[in-house]
């Protein structure tokens, strides 16, 4: 093998002309990561801005400085190394999506989330879910070939599968089965007392519970309405999941104008 060009000390993404391309990476450290200003080690370089564990940022470009890679951050703000002492500090995550959904846990035993997507002992939060439970996800991702969910709330990381056996999966509304559906848009206030749950699903059940919670007093839009065994439940429109407008035959949720 002949010695490696200028051109092919870049790794073949945003060199600016036609192959210009944005990829993701995620942080995969337990340290915060200080960016530089340029590709280098160098303290001296450093510009006071952090990466968090498990972060995933976009990078323009893949450059080989100093006989190490460096990733360029496509918002500008600078350099990051993708390894440092021989341990892995950046990786790519592919198919990365940023959105919101719902999943539970359908395995018997617990799961730990961990603080970067990996399947890693090494990575673990101490933060459990426990069997039927459902949280919400804001970012998916496909890291070494598993493919791995944020929850929306911070815990944490978790895998969708692990040795072939499914452990999370997406929950997703019926509304097929409701009685009465109607879409369009309309204004809600939270009338109880207390904080509301949002569910996962047009449901009261517990299992439904995503851990993100409406108080007393918020507005919301609603975008859908369903009646379900003769309840009537709410969509938030931003996609957090559905509420209740009446439990155990009180208010709670009162429409606006």
């Amino acid at each position: 093998n002949g010695a490696a060009g200028p051109a092919s000390q870049l790794a073949g993404f945003g060199y600016g002309g036609e192959g210009e391309q944005v990829k993701s990476f995620v942080v995969m450290c337990k340290e915060a990561v200080e960016l530089r200003a340029s590709p280098t080690y160098a303290d001296d370089a450093r510009v006071g801005h952090y990466l968090q564990p498990g972060q995933v940022i976009a990078i323009d470009e893949r450059r080989m400085a100093h006989g190490s890679w460096f990733l360029h951050l496509a918002d500008g703000r600078g350099w990051v190394f993708e390894a440092k002492e021989r341990l892995l500090v950046m990786t790519e995550a592919h198919s990365f999506e940023r959105g919101l959904w719902h999943y539970s846990v359908m395995c018997e035993d617990d799961v730990e989330t961990r603080f970067c997507p990996t399947y890693s002992d090494d990575a673990r939060t101490g933060v459990v879910l426990g069997s039927g439970d459902c949280f919400a996800v804001d970012e998916r991702c496909s890291v070494a070939g598993g493919k791995f969910l944020k929850i929306a709330d911070g815990r944490g990381w978790v895998f969708e599968s692990k040795d072939r056996l499914l452990v999370m999966s997406e929950v997703r509304a019926k509304p097929q089965e409701a009685r009465d559906f109607a879409r369009g848009i309309w204004h809600y206030t939270v009338a109880c007392d207390d904080d509301v749950e949002i569910r996962a699903a047009p449901t009261y059940s517990d299992e439904a519970r995503t851990g993100m919670v409406l108080h007393p007093g918020d507005c919301i839009a609603v975008d859908e309405r369903c009646r379900i065994a003769a309840s009537w439940f709410l969509r938030l429109s931003d996609g957090r999941g559905w509420v209740f407008e009446t439990k155990d035959s009180k208010r709670v949720m009162l429409r606006m104008g």
